[in-house]
């Protein structure tokens, strides 16, 4: 009898959640997530019923019932040849997949503090796993390496070059989904739907990407996750004068500010009532409406000078829990791009297909779901070939 075909693992780790795919070979054998880390965790598996979790269960925790769940599934770790992890910031040091030891551990750890809300609870999720599974191979798979190919006139703030050369510069996060949506399109029809790409990632956090040629030449997100789109709790673009007014006019200590900036704007601070779209298009009052059109304005807005880089358009692809699912902001969005020549077709835009464009648009637009985790699995294969 041929020995299993071995498992690989997936984790994603968000600030709230642990979201995680179980693969072999190409195949997803189950997949799921504990989300509500920090306030009502609960595990769902499959399509399965969720399952409370107790209320103090954090990012450890969360993995830990993730291993429990498929181990009653009949798959252990000892099943498995390897664990693929996102992780948000890789600062200027790791613009590349890397298989982990504890040295190169220890490096990511100085690096907390560029994305204080995710690469903390993934180098938690890193650490339990190592604890559960100390000879597996892991993986770290960076979200700021896509944009590697950004050239130095899109990544550099101006700054005095001390300052740049600390580090202090525009790196650009959703790229392994970007990665994803650039290399769908290229498999399904080719090159040329990659040539003047522009991408819209949007769900609780929010980016466009330019690609050009398959590659990164510009995006709105920058030294951290705060910048450009407005996004569900986040503010998107600020004035820094913003900054230095509510810390010298409304005496906000670093921390307030912070919680202000990444858990207290965006949506649900315009809105004042949630920071879930899918709630905001529920309502029907002037607050909600409103925020629903800031949100298009802005996105758009930030596309015109993605365009810009670009030096033109020939499709744009959504993506993330808003751009799949929410045809009212693709056509938001579309309808301020329309001097593009960019044109969707309303019923096919409606029922969510794949292809949402006329046939006289000339721009091509797609709707394409989210797959951070089979964009890590193909650098999981790729390292362990390298390895062999």
């Amino acid at each position: 009898m041929s020995a299993p075909a071995p498992y690989v693992l997936v984790l994603n780790a968000g600030s709230s959640s642990l979201k995680f795919a179980l693969f072999t070979g190409l195949a997803r054998r189950h997949q799921g997530q504990v989300e509500g880390i920090g306030t009502q965790p609960r595990l769902l598996l499959d399509a399965g019923a969720p399952a409370a979790l107790p209320p103090d269960t954090r990012h450890d925790g969360a993995l830990t019932r993730i291993l429990q769940a498929l181990g009653e599934r009949g798959i252990q770790t000892a099943a498995l040849s390897a664990c693929g992890h996102r992780v948000v910031h890789g600062g200027a040091r790791f613009m590349a997949p890397l298989l982990l030891d504890a040295g190169r551990l220890a490096a990511l750890g100085t690096l907390r503090e560029l994305a204080p809300l995710h690469n903390a609870p993934g180098l938690a999720v890193i650490a339990a796993m190592r604890r559960a599974a100390p000879a597996l191979a892991q993986i770290a798979c960076f979200d700021t390496a896509f944009h590697a190919s950004v050239p130095e006139l899109a990544a550099r703030y101006a700054l005095p070059a001390p300052l740049h050369e600390a580090g202090y510069r525009r790196f650009g996060f959703h790229g392994l989904n970007f990665e994803h949506v650039t290399t769908t399109l290229e498999q399904q029809f080719g090159p040329a739907a990659t040539a003047r790409l522009l991408i819209f990632h949007l769900g609780n956090g929010c980016s466009l990407c330019a690609v050009r040629d398959g590659r990164s030449v510009a995006t709105t997100m920058g030294y951290s996750t705060l910048d450009g789109l407005v996004m569900g709790t986040r503010c998107g673009a600020l004035d820094p004068g913003v900054l230095l007014a509510l810390q010298r006019q409304e005496r906000l200590s670093v921390e307030a500010l912070e919680q202000l900036l990444y858990r207290g704007s965006g949506l649900l601070g315009v809105s004042g009532v949630s920071s879930d779209m899918r709630e905001l298009e529920r309502r029907d009052d002037a607050a909600c409406r409103f925020a629903i059109e800031h949100f298009c304005y802005w996105a758009a807005r930030h596309a015109g000078s993605l365009v810009a880089a670009l030096e033109g358009l020939d499709g744009v692809a959504f993506t993330g829990g808003i751009g799949a699912h929410s045809a009212r902001v693709r056509a938001g969005i579309a309808q301020r791009l329309g001097w593009l020549g960019l044109e969707l077709d309303t019923d096919r835009n409606a029922r969510h297909e794949a292809q949402i464009s006329t046939p006289r648009s000339r721009c091509r637009a797609w709707v394409i779901a989210a797959d951070e985790e089979r964009a890590i699995l193909r650098h999981v294969h790729a390292l362990l070939d390298a390895r062999e």
